[in-house]
């Protein structure tokens, strides 16, 4: 998955609980650039931060990061 659509689906969960990068870094207590960061596509989060991230913004954690999910099972044989 591009970067790009990661951006876009981030910021629209943060979008419709209107909260910003900074708002939202604040309440799970982590740095406001680790949130930039995952947001952008250069970082991904750990996975208590995973389920954190989508209980705050009311979705799930493949929906807020479906790359993350998308694990390919030819890979594991």
């Amino acid at each position: 998955m591009p970067n790009n659509l990661r951006r876009e689906r981030f910021r629209y969960y943060r979008q419709i609980n209107n909260v910003s990068q900074r708002q939202l870094s604040i309440d799970l207590n982590v740095s406001d650039s680790h949130i930039r960061n995952i947001e952008s596509g250069r970082g991904n989060p750990d996975v208590k931060l995973l389920f954190k991230l989508a209980k705050y913004l009311n979705t799930s954690p493949e929906e807020l990061f479906p790359d993350l999910a998308n694990v390919d099972s030819a890979s594991n044989n």
